[in-house]
């Protein structure tokens, strides 16, 4: 279907296409990345709230705690409770503790004492048997000497909590324990302005103490249900503090980690609008000229496969097609010149620079390049066809240039990669080739047009039925930088290898490329660079340049 419309109309659902496939992706981006970050920095935001609600309980609890441990070592207070009566010592911990009580209304109802055999009214417990037992050896109090109840009505309807403190005495028959009942409103305090809409709750050893949700907090008062286990959900985030036990679990409600997210979107959605239709207006225009500008190369590209040397390429602008057809013009106009010089020379000289030539410029690939250029012009894929172009136009300029011996490393990768592109055009997936250049050999000097032609040897030499891979890498070691061409193809015998070496005049064809490599790189460094070749038939092929740094 696609292939029967124009070429116009192929490039414009080509552009819609790309264009629809981009702004997907950067959807999806969106949604995927920027969405998580989002909803990461609200949970960071959260968790910090969290923390610092834990922070100031641990706080306040450490502070009452405080006053307890203090009171507990009260010379006066001591010493009573070792000959006084538990009525005696009660009297002396109200006169101690007065001043206290004065300056925390509202938020310790009272401190009250307890021993053994002798019970100050509990409202949460029917005795003092469970705090007795939480306090003896192997028990969590025993070694914080510090109990801390659930949240509980008390006497006065009044919803508290306790902390208990043991106080030590070298008769074991007056264990004395100080309790200070604490307002839940004094934990209530520290999150009840939260606008965040979701559901707080302060729990200690895994019991509820407090929560914004007061409605709930009031069912499980009216059913004397002062103390409910919560469970670990996938929908709260624990914060648990770093001293009292207590904890902060905050449970979110829906859509509350990615509000953020959604704000942005709804504010880029206009801009987002905006950039599809204008690109579909530009898209429009460009593949208009784009049609024009490529039905003219099509033409010089087929006039020079036919050997029609007498017809100027000249397309005109300085983009990719601008250059090919000057690029294709110049050697249009080199080849001709050639000829007329080969006209005019002696046959030695006539094979010897066509010889030099072949070393720099295949033209066997250099036609095949165009004649895959030629069919991409047909396909709907306008931007494979313009990278073609561009590499086809960067391999011919570099090559060209006969009057340089040693260019920066860079060059000659770039050149290798185009060559490299071109290749794939033709092979597709029956050729895989790799490079890893180290990125600091990048200025290194290196001798010009060495990788191209053994990479070109690997795949018309090595290459048999099965997939061809090459890897081109590269390590520094003893002052000089290793360059590697690596296949995985036919491989030659060690007596090619010999005939290489040797300049053996009955070498088959295939090694002509690699002898012209060795002695290339031994004049151009002053024989100080060489080349080393490691081979096994059917197995792979490996060629090592190394030269100096």
């Amino acid at each position: 279907m696609l292939s029967r419309m124009k070429f116009r109309n192929q490039l414009n659902v080509g552009f819609a296409a790309i264009i629809l496939f981009i702004i997907t992706t950067v959807m999806l981006m969106l949604h995927f990345i920027i969405g998580a970050s989002y909803r990461d920095q609200e949970g960071q935001l959260l968790k910090a709230y969290g923390q610092q609600v834990a922070f100031n309980i641990d706080s306040r609890i450490e502070y009452f705690i405080s006053y307890l441990r203090l009171v507990t070592t009260d010379a006066d207070l001591l010493a009573a409770m070792e000959r006084d009566s538990f009525q005696q010592v009660q009297a002396l911990l109200d006169s101690i503790t007065a001043e206290f009580l004065n300056l925390h209304v509202g938020r310790v109802r009272d401190i009250r004492l307890h021993r053994n055999q002798v019970i100050q009214g509990v409202d949460l417990f029917e005795n003092m048997d469970d705090i007795f037992y939480a306090f003896l050896p192997g028990n969590q109090a025993h070694w914080q000497n510090t109990y801390i109840t659930a949240t509980y009505l008390n006497d006065r309807n009044e919803v508290v909590f306790s902390i208990f403190k043991k106080a030590y005495q070298t008769n074991l028959e007056r264990r004395y324990f100080l309790e200070m009942r604490i307002y839940e409103t004094e934990l209530f305090s520290f999150f009840h302005e939260d606008a965040s809409g979701n559901q707080i709750y302060i729990l200690n050893n895994g019991y509820i103490m407090s929560t914004n949700d007061r409605d709930r907090f009031r069912d499980l008062l009216r059913q004397n249900t002062f103390a409910e286990k919560m469970p670990r959900t996938a929908d709260t985030m624990w914060i648990d503090s770093a001293t009292s036990g207590f904890a902060v679990v905050i449970e979110l409600y829906p859509g509350f980690l990615s509000r953020g997210y959604f704000r942005m979107l709804a504010r880029l959605a206009p801009m987002i609008i905006g950039v599809f239709i204008a690109s579909f207006f530009f898209a429009g225009v460009i593949s208009i000229r784009f049609n024009k500008r490529l039905k003219i190369l099509q033409e010089k590209i087929a006039a020079i496969s036919n050997w029609e040397l007498n017809h100027e390429l000249r397309v005109g602008g300085s983009d990719e097609f601008g250059m090919l057809a000057e690029e294709l013009d110049d050697t249009r106009l080199q080849i001709l010149d050639l000829i007329s010089q080969n006209n005019h020379i002696n046959e030695q000289k006539r094979v010897a620079e066509i010889s030099a030539l072949r070393s720099q410029i295949n033209s066997h690939f250099l036609f095949n390049s165009l004649s895959s250029i030629k069919w991409l012009s047909g396909q709907d894929n306008g931007d494979t066809l313009s990278e073609a172009v561009d590499r086809l136009a960067m391999f011919l300029r570099y090559s060209l240039v006969l009057d340089e011996n040693q260019v920066p490393l860079h060059r000659e990768i770039g050149q290798l990669e185009a060559f490299i592109y071109l290749s794939k055009l033709r092979y597709g997936e029956d050729l895989y080739i790799h490079t890893d250049i180290d990125k600091e050999l990048m200025d290194s000097k290196c001798v010009k047009l060495i990788l191209q032609p053994l990479v070109e040897n690997s795949i018309y030499h090595g290459k048999g039925e099965n997939v061809l891979n090459i890897t081109i890498y590269s390590y520094v070691g003893d002052g000089f930088y290793h360059l590697i061409v690596e296949d995985d193809g036919l491989g030659m015998s060690q007596e090619t290898i010999d005939m290489i070496y040797n300049h053996d005049k009955s070498l088959p064809k295939r090694g002509y490329g690699l002898r012209n490599v060795i002695d290339r790189v031994r004049m151009c460094s002053n024989d100080f660079g060489k080349v080393e070749i490691e081979s096994q038939e059917g197995v792979c092929t490996k060629v090592i340049i190394s030269q100096p740094l």
